[in-house]
């Protein structure tokens, strides 16, 4: 899974830089300025539209990413508002919930926990069906469900009489669900002040 930095701001804005393709940059005609620009997104867009699909939230996920990703480069680059820092740190929140989401690590992460051993046994009747089952050979539940109490209060006003494991897959799924409304949360309030 990958885990975003906050970028490093440059000292210097996109104003104040005197390099020779900054200064030919601002001389050309808009126009060329457009095509270039237009180039330069196709070419960086096409290794994630290769591999996109029209299958599941994986693949939104995927390219609102990739969007984030490259605005707040060029905000940062950029360097041209006051609160250019607030925006890096908003937008790295961003990101990394977005890679957790995409990765259903919250719902998973429970599994990390203990370790099983799958067998197939075969169905009673049917010589061609097997059914999967699990044991478990350690675990460590308690070290889990010590990490989210506030987690583990809030499914055991829900749910009550769970074993271990089972309240360990509500944590999990109880997790997902805030990581999913944070995501969306900070989008909602912060998404609009992402501009250069």
């Amino acid at each position: 899974m990958k885990n975003y930095e906050k970028l490093i701001i440059p000292e210097d804005s996109a104003w104040s830089r005197k390099t020779l393709s900054a200064r030919i940059w601002r001389f050309l005609h808009w126009r060329i300025r457009y095509f270039l620009t237009g180039c330069k997104n196709i070419l960086r867009w096409i290794p994630t539209l290769y591999k996109d699909k029209d299958w599941d939230d994986w693949y939104i996920y995927n390219i609102l990413q990739k969007k984030i990703e490259f605005q707040r480069q060029e905000i940062i680059y950029a360097n041209r508002h006051t609160m250019v820092d607030r925006d890096n740190r908003d937008m790295t929140i961003a990101l990394n919930l977005i890679e957790r989401v995409k990765e259903d690590y919250y719902g998973i992460e429970y599994l990390d926990y203990s370790e099983t051993k799958f067998r197939f046994e075969p169905i009673e009747g049917d010589r061609e069906l097997y059914s999967m089952e699990q044991d478990v050979i350690s675990e460590n539940y308690d070290a889990y469900l010590k990490k989210y109490p506030s987690s583990v209060r809030k499914v055991l006003k829900k749910e009550t009489d769970l074993d271990k494991k089972d309240l360990c897959l509500w944590v999990a799924k109880h997790n997902e669900e805030k990581a999913h409304d944070l995501l969306h949360r900070v989008l909602k309030e912060r998404m609009r002040r992402w501009w250069d």
